[in-house]
């Protein structure tokens, strides 16, 4: 899970940081920066995959709008900052197992945009363990963190004599704290026109805390739902995962019963699917995935408490997706990160309680790998407000300062925390209770 993230020269934001839990919530009007939140953690997660260019034009706008619009230009430089709790252990994509010594990581990565030669570059990585004395985690773990006294980093940037990113370093766990190990030295990338990330370049667990920061990074699930895609049919061949726009969710149904069923529970979790879907909307007495041989694919229908089924063809909106929503949270695999906007669609205002509290329930527990499932929301929704407590809740503003420099304002995306008391009040960092209360109620109908 990423339990802090920092980021500066990207869209509104400027030297933000923010410390996060398993389950947080960004919550405040419209237009103060809540989506470009989940915006930088996708285009970090594209950073980790693909090039830079790429992973700019996967989100609104041309790339050269992502960086930071000033009065006197665009900031040519965007940084970002994650601090990560990583599982023990895990298994990489050809089957091999590995540990992870050191589970809390910082890694950070800084992108420029030159006018000579013209394009987009990487010019700042790094990566290395954060000691325990350094440790700023904003709560703590159910169980002991495993740490590592290793002193140089996994991946660091080493610059030319005028500064310039010259070659990324990528350090083996290797039996040497160089990095070297018994294949050899560690692996060197230039870095000097890089258009894509040196993290990016991590296929197995040979660089075992790299490879698991990758694919901690590259994971979140950005649930964007399209009921129309999700009320199909899919190909049993149909990836198990569920999309983005959910557009495989029978498929996904139907795996999660395949791994989930029993003897004595032939419908597996889809009966806890069932059984929260229909808590939130009380009608719902039952999922069921049907396969259908002849056509070898899957589906689904709802039962309703009269005995009716209507098929997927035909549930509304609403319902399509919270049955999205409840494929992922309670999935008994389910790990990474999830990040859902507005939660509160199609859910009754009396029922949103239990919808957060299934969500908050998800993010509890630490696996069998030491490792959190993380839910992160942005809504505006006075209900969802009051149904968070108060370490859950990040609050979204924006603000205009003036710099001594300038005698233009500039607005720049600001996210507090609410203090217990006003005695604890700090206005750039906290807000307290009443303060919320009163934001609430003069933005009545639009936070």
């Amino acid at each position: 899970m990423i339990t802090r993230i920092e980021i500066d020269g990207f869209k509104t934001f400027q030297r933000f940081s923010a410390d996060l839990r398993p389950f947080v919530a960004v919550v405040g009007p419209n237009a103060t920066g809540k989506s470009n939140l989940f915006d930088a953690l996708k285009f970090f997660s594209r950073l980790a995959q693909v090039d830079v260019r790429q992973a700019m034009q996967e989100l609104r706008g041309e790339p050269e709008e992502l960086f930071r619009q000033t009065p006197s230009g665009i900031q040519t430089i965007m940084r970002f900052a994650i601090e990560v709790l990583l599982p023990i252990r895990g298994i990489d994509d050809f089957g091999t197992t590995f540990e992870t010594p050191a589970q809390r990581l910082r890694y950070e990565i800084a992108i420029e945009i030159r006018e000579s030669p013209h394009g987009i570059f990487i010019i700042h990585e790094d990566c290395r363990v954060i000691r325990a004395e350094d440790d700023r985690m904003a709560f703590r773990t159910l169980e002991k963190i495993s740490r590592s006294g290793r002193k140089t980093p996994f991946l660091e940037t080493e610059r030319d004599t005028h500064g310039r990113a010259r070659v990324f370093t990528i350090r083996q766990d290797g039996v040497a704290e160089s990095g070297t190990s018994k294949r050899g030295n560690p692996l060197q990338l230039p870095a000097a026109e890089a258009s894509r990330s040196a993290l990016s370049t991590i296929a197995t667990s040979e660089f075992r805390h790299l490879y698991a920061l990758k694919k901690l990074v590259a994971g979140p699930q950005f649930l964007e739902i399209n009921p129309s895609e999700a009320r199909k049919a899919n190909d049993r061949f149909e990836d198990k995962r569920l999309k983005s726009n959910a557009s495989n969710l029978a498929a996904s149904l139907a795996e999660i019963q395949r791994l989930s069923m029993t003897e004595n529970r032939p419908a597996g979790a889809i009966a806890d699917i069932s059984a929260d879907l229909a808590m939130l909307i009380p009608q719902v007495k039952s999922v069921r995935v049907l396969d259908n041989a002849k056509n070898r694919e899957y589906s689904f229908d709802v039962e309703v408490r009269d005995g009716v089924s209507f098929s997927s063809r035909v549930i509304s909106d609403g319902t399509i997706r919270l049955l999205a929503l409840l494929v992922v949270i309670d999935d008994p695999n389910r790990e990474g990160i999830l990040c859902f906007e507005e939660p509160e669609n199609g859910v009754h205002e009396g029922r949103i309680p239990e919808l957060i509290n299934l969500l908050r329930d998800a993010t509890e527990l630490q696996d069998e790998t030491g490792d959190y499932f993380q839910v992160l929301l942005n809504t505006h929704s006075p209900a969802v407000m009051r149904a968070l407590r108060s370490d859950e809740v990040l609050f979204a503003d924006m603000v205009r300062s003036i710099p001594a420099d300038n005698k233009y304002s500039q607005s720049r995306t600001r996210m507090r925390r609410i203090a217990p008391d006003k005695g604890l009040f700090d206005d750039e960092h906290h807000l307290y209770p009443a303060k919320v209360e009163e934001l609430l109620r003069n933005k009545a109908g639009g936070i």
